[in-house]
Formats: C-alpha cells, structure tokens, sequence
C-alpha cells in the first residue's frame, strides 16, 4: 500500500482531519492511504501564487482555428457567445 506524510491541521479540532505535507514538517506522521477515510482528508489551502505558477505552465485550450470555428457557430444562433 502506498503511504503518505500527513499532518492534522487542527490537532485540538473536534474531529481527526489531515492534510498531505512534507516528511520536514515537524508534526507529520507516515499513514497508509487506505487507512485515511476520504472525510478525514482536508482540502489543501491554494494561495494566488500556485495560481499564478499554474498558470504560467498552461497552454491554450482552443487555437485560433478553433475560436474561428466557435463564433462562426455563436453568429449562426445569433448569440453573443456570453
């Protein structure tokens, strides 16, 4: 079974939760992912700076084709493609 370090980010909250972390933090303890239920697993905090990396490694979805081929379909229904 695959295993994880794990941390509980309120350790005097009134539930057991835990967030994945770095095996440096200093409260974090080896657990097995299948020992984890999926409601004691706590959404990681996202900040605008892993925004902005994220951003910056992404390409375009659609091309210029692509966009072409939507408003041609949006002006076809007389929409405003909002």
């Amino acid at each position: 079974m695959i295993s994880t370090q794990v941390t509980n980010p309120e350790p005097d909250g009134p539930c057991r939760r835990w967030l994945v972390c770095s095996p440096g933090d200093p409260d974090a303890q080896e657990l097995k992912l299948d020992k984890i239920r999926s409601d004691e697993l706590c959404d990681p905090p996202v900040a605008m700076s892993d925004m902005l990396a994220a951003l910056a490694t992404q390409k375009p979805a659609m091309n210029k084709t692509d966009l072409l081929a939507y408003k041609a379909f949006t002006q076809g229904f007389d929409q405003e493609g909002s």
